[in-house]
């Protein structure tokens, strides 16, 4: 370990580490001469005509005598000559390149042939690899007994594998052991703990013991271990720091590599946003104070005299919270953090779930029970994507915890031993919100509590598991020390899958004409996935996405997921998004405010955090060491700048849609009685008015006026009383020696009396000499001392009161935090209306405000009239009609059949049109224009989606299978008021089963009534149900050329097709299968070979049917039209 100087005007790491980390590209050669750039180095660098030294093989223990004497010097620092970072993409100084450069240029004569060591393994799930097999270290590096300083000369080829930590026998892959000896392979095994042997540890110095200490508590995790200014990483920590944040080792026996304290927040989102886990370490006491420790309680051994260190944070992809030392994060997508607890009977499970996003600090809580599909926690995992899934090791089946590793493969996952319901209620009061005879429990949370206990410690009888859930998200937000600031919140809301309602209807209530969904449509896992809505680049939310803001970004997702059922919701979208749209000045006005506001729900969140009272008295940061604490300090204070302005910036809205019309921007601009929009003009003066703003911004530090903070102001009184007593008694002193006095001296030496030497004789033996200068002698009183005192122990109170001013601020503006978060979610609804007028605007074709009705016993339909598929912004797209049922006794012929059988050529288009159709369904319901001429539609409650043909390998199951479980819950919860969109169903089996089982789900959907597009390749199908009164045929046109008229006797003419891409009425009498063979290359001979086949098949077929016709004919004439149509 090492020393450093506090100094860092000449360090460029501190210029570096305020950049984004470089990437691990290698440094170009650089063919300049370098000789008098390196002379004129920070570094100063002496270059010599050497070969370069290889590093020492480390001995299996550090140096103990280089590492002991950091900790009595860890603050009081020197200057450390660090290795600095490849600035390949940085704006580093050039000079620095050019060393890079020139060592680089002559890296090829050096020969690597030894293969790295794997230092450390991580989950999968949790980082991806860096497959490098040397670093470039710092060579000639003097190690003192004293400081463990690398100097920095010229850079060496270093051998990971050489490292203390990678020859410890104990730390290979194959015996590694948790803190309870468990191996890998052992069911309990707890991969965030490592067992190190206790002889191990007698031989560290005792910085390196406390590191080993917090790392087998923590192995699954990156430690960042401070040390004085800088966050220090060793040993396998060191190696992912070189990896990922391309850090260059320092020389040593051990693995280790770092950076300064300011840089923590990029380089700790860096690696957390690469799936790994980072501890913050932090020292919790200065040299001075572990020497008094010491002093206090006796102790003097060597492993006592180590500054004491503590965990202060641990941050992980969906377990982050906004800080003082953290900046803003970049992604405005929400990171879930979700807990499930589950209980299993007769082959379904009950699940408990709960999810917050901890940047917002708001937990949704719900229990349902679900299929043996879990179709439900499916849908719920597509609505709200977690980046980090907790479940409990031993309650939760094999089954559920395959579905998560499939379907959220790029979440992290802990398996973990879930508390109690009984216990985590008892927590949250003991702990968080009853700690005292006025707590209480929050209003979201008491609808879980049982209402026979008076205590809320007992859960309520059908929330068992929501409440087991909340106890897995409170126990590992607790593990991160992040529970104070989010619980404090008391943000808490019920979750209940989309579909619970439909779900509870009656099959013989499923074809009423009345409407039994819910306020928003069903868009289940699969529905979101086939219809591409989200995730897939070029979705339907990206192609939506015109957002300004963050929040308004977060809150599309999630209208996108859920479109409104309401019908009055949708009409107030409808009349607020084309008043935006016929007024294009107005968008851009309010666009340009909305851009520069920042992401006001999460500052809110971190001012809340700020302000925690709790948290500043009991949290390890409250305790810890901080060098950049100005820093972090100006960093609060301009987040809450940037919120009063933010907010003030937002009052505009008010004058600008003060003459508009529709009754939703009426509502989301305006104040009561026309609107909904919380006035906070008061709240916002006062706080804006609290201090100097400008003052404030340069010194770091919150200055408040008169009237803002009552201690703040108390102890000013004081002050201005003792003033006015001195003053007092200075005048009084004058009167006495009939003489002008002055108050001289400084801090303890105050308030002493400067009477001129001719006067001073009138002194008497109260006044005590304390000093004298030519013509004067200074003399100091009871009084006077007495006034200092009184004074010193104001301006200790005062600086104390300063010291806290900031987060009671903090806290009394969070007060107020009912009405900041409604303001946030009036602007993220306004922002997503503005995204949606500039959707429409950047369509080329025809666009229209779909007609969305409901009425009692009205007939389901939807009627699109020349449309285009949204996510398809092609100028030769060809648009499309389609007619599923109607109004009865209304529209073209045909226009009450719901069920549009659509068969055609493959590639000509069906998927397509399909997606077109249930996208479109969507945008409508969301209240926006569609690309089409004319649209109209009935409310939808659900969409059900069967698209494409895939297997799921990593759940065991085959297309055919896929297919069966996802028509299964079709056939199970359509009802009339649903659309359902079946592609080419009966693939994967054979020909009868696959037709059978389209005949008899089409017969089905066709019997129930709900809007239904059914493709398929099945021309049987189409010949048996071509008479369904429910059932329209159609198909994608396209144009036959036959090329030649066959080679030889009984060959078949080989045909072109030409695509048309048109929905037509009729059926398609072919599939046309040979144009996409030829298409993707199949040899001429084979296709050819094939079409004979296909012909002879075909005519069997024809003769299959004509014999049932023949049986079924029952006059002379229908027997001699099928024997002519057979040419017999």
């Amino acid at each position: 370990m090492s020393k450093r100087n506090s100094s860092a005007a000449s360090n460029t790491l501190f210029n570096y580490f305020t950049k984004t980390p470089p990437s691990n590209k290698k440094p170009k050669p650089n063919n300049d001469d370098s000789n008098h750039k390196l002379n004129n180095s920070l570094f100063n660098v002496k270059v010599e005509n050497k070969k370069r030294e290889r590093v020492p093989t480390p001995s299996p223990e550090p140096n103990k005598d280089a590492s002991d004497s950091e900790e009595e010097v860890a603050i009081s620092v020197k200057k450390r000559k660090r290795i600095r970072l490849n600035p390949i993409d940085s704006d580093d100084s050039d000079v620095e390149n050019k060393v890079d450069n020139k060592l680089e240029k002559s890296k090829g004569e050096v020969s690597i042939k030894k293969k790295l060591q794997e230092s450390f393994k991580y989950e999968p799930n949790e980082s991806p690899k860096n497959d490098k097999t040397k670093r470039i270290i710092s060579s000639n590096m003097s190690q003192s007994k004293k400081e463990d300083i690398p100097s920095q000369d010229s850079p060496i080829i270093a051998d990971e594998g050489n490292w203390t930590h990678c020859k410890l026998d104990w730390l290979k892959p194959e015996n590694i052991r948790d803190v309870k000896k468990r191996k890998a392979d052992h069911p309990d095994y707890d991969k965030s703990t490592l067992f190190v042997p206790p002889e191990f540890m007698k031989q560290q110095t005792p910085a390196h013991k406390q590191w080993w200490e917090i790392k087998s508590k923590h192995f699954d995790s990156v430690l960042f271990f401070k040390v004085g200014k800088f966050y220090e990483l060793y040993h396998m920590d060191a190696a992912v720091g070189v990896n990922e944040l391309g850090f260059s080792y320092m020389k040593g026996e051990f693995a280790h590599s770092g950076f300064p304290e300011s840089a923590y927040s990029r380089m700790a989102s860096t690696l957390v946003s690469k799936g790994y886990k980072v501890v913050r370490v932090e020292q919790t006491e200065t040299p001075d104070m572990m020497q008094e420790r010491c002093k206090n309680s006796g102790l003097s051994s060597k492993s006592d005299k180590v500054v004491r260190r503590e965990v202060c944070q641990v941050s992980v992809r969906g377990a982050r919270a906004l800080g003082a030392q953290d900046a803003a994060l970049a992604p405005a997508a929400a990171e879930y953090m979700l807990a499930v607890a589950e209980e299993e009977s007769n082959g379904c499970s009950t699940y408990g779930v709960c999810f917050i996003d901890t940047t917002i600090g708001q937990f949704h809580l719900g229990q349902f029970t679900d299929d043996k599909h879990s179709s439900r926690l499916l849908t719920t995992l597509a609505h709200y994507p977690p980046a980090l899934i907790i479940y409990d090791r031993k309650s939760t089946t094999a089954r559920t915890s395959k579905l998560l590793s499939t379907h959220c493969h790029n979440a992290r996952r802990e398996q973990t031993s879930m508390w109690t319901p009984e216990k985590t209620l008892k927590i949250l009061a003991e702990k968080y919100y009853r700690t005292n005879v006025d707590g209480d429990w929050p209003e979201g949370l008491k609808p879980f509590l049982h209402e026979g206990d008076a205590l809320g410690l007992t859960p309520a009888s059908n929330c068992y598991l929501a409440v087991k859930a909340l106890g897995g998200c409170v126990s590992y937000l607790t593990d991160c020390l992040l529970d104070i600031q989010i619980l404090g919140m008391s943000l808490f809301e019920e979750y209940s899958p989309p579909d619970v309602l439909n779900s509870t209807m009656l099959l013989e209530d499923k074809v009423e004409n009345e409407w039994k969904g819910g306020n928003t449509m069903v868009l289940d896992a699969i529905t979101l996935r086939n219809l591409r809505i989200v995730l897939d680049e070029g979705c339907l939310y990206d192609k939506l996405n015109y957002c300004s803001t963050p929040m308004g970004k977060r809150l599309l997702y999630q209208w996108v997921c859920s479109p409104s059922c309401n019908l009055a919701v949708i009409k107030e979208r409808q009349e607020a998004i084309k008043t935006l749209f016929e007024n294009q000045e107005l968008c851009q006005d309010v666009r340009n405010i909305l851009t520069a506001l920042p992401d006001l729900e999460r500052l809110l969140a971190k001012i809340h955090a700020l302000g925690n009272l709790k948290k500043s008295q009991s949290h390890p940061d409250s305790r810890a060491i901080f060098y950049e604490e100005k820093t972090y300090s100006k960093r609060k204070v301009l987040d809450f700048i940037s919120v009063l302005n933010g907010f003030t910036a937002v009052l505009k809205l008010t004058d600008l849609f003060s003459d508009i019309e529709p009754v939703l921007l009426r509502h989301l601009t305006q104040f009561s009685p026309v609107g909904k929009f919380p006035d906070y003009r008061e709240t916002l003066k006062f706080f804006k008015e609290s201090f100097n703003q400008q003052e404030a911004e340069k010194e770091g530090r919150i200055l408040p006026g008169t009237g803002v903070d009552r201690e703040y102001d108390d102890i000013l009184q004081v002050i201005k009383d003792l003033e006015d007593e001195l003053k007092q008694y200075l005048v009084k002193q004058e009167k006495y020696f009939k003489c002008r006095i002055n108050y001289v001296g400084t801090d303890k030496k105050r308030y002493q009396l400067e009477i001129p030497q001719n006067a001073a004789a009138k002194a008497g033996p109260e006044y005590h000499l304390e000093g004298a200068r030519k013509g004067f002698k200074k003399f100091s009183t009871d009084e006077t001392k007495d006034f200092l005192a009184r004074m010193i122990a104001a301006e200790e109170q005062k600086s104390n009161v300063l010291k806290d001013l900031s987060r009671r601020i903090f806290e009394k503006f969070s007060s107020s935090y009912n009405q900041w978060e409604t303001a946030t979610k009036c602007l993220a609804t306004l922002d997503i209306l503005l995204a949606l007028t500039e959707f429409a605007r950047q369509q080329s074709g025809d666009i229209c405000l779909p007609q969305v009705t409901f009425e009692k016993n009205q007939e389901p339909y939807l009627n699109i009239t020349e449309g285009r598929h949204p996510c398809i912004l092609l100028d030769e797209f060809i648009p499309n009609s389609t007619v599923l049922g109607g109004v009865a006794g209304e529209g073209p012929e045909g226009a009450s059949r719901r069920l549009l059988l659509l068969t055609g050529p493959n590639m000509g288009g069906k998927s397509t049109l399909m997606r077109q159709v249930g996208l479109l369904a969507v945008l409508a319901h969301l209240g926006s224009y569609v690309p089409a001429q004319e649209c109209s539609m009935s409310l939808i409650d659900r969409i059900f989606t069967r698209l494409g043909a895939s297997d799921d390998i990593l759940s065991g199951q085959s297309t055919f299978l896929v297919e069966m479980n996802e028509t299964a819950a079709i056939v199970k919860h359509a009802t009339l008021h649903s659309l359902v969109l079946l592609d080419e169903l009966g693939r994967g089996t054979s020909t009868y089963d696959g037709t059978a089982i389209a005949s008899g789900v089409c017969a089905e959907l066709a019997a129930r009534g709900c809007r239904t597009v059914f493709s398929t390749h099945y021309h049987s199908l189409v010949h048996h149900l071509a008479a369904h009164p429910a059932v329209l045929l159609g198909h994608m046109a396209c144009m036959v050329e036959t090329e030649g008229e066959g080679e030889g006797e009984g060959e078949v003419p080989e045909e072109s097709i030409t695509f048309l891409y048109k929905l037509t009425r009729g059926a398609c009498p072919k599939s046309y299968g040979f144009n996409a063979a030829r298409l993707a290359g199949v040899p001429r001979d084979v296709t050819a070979r094939a079409r004979l086949v296909s012909r002879r098949l075909e005519l069997e077929a024809a003769c299959a049917r004509a014999a049932r016709d023949l049986c079924k004919a029952t006059s002379a004439q229908d027997i001699r039209n099928l024997l002519a149509a057979l040419n017999i």
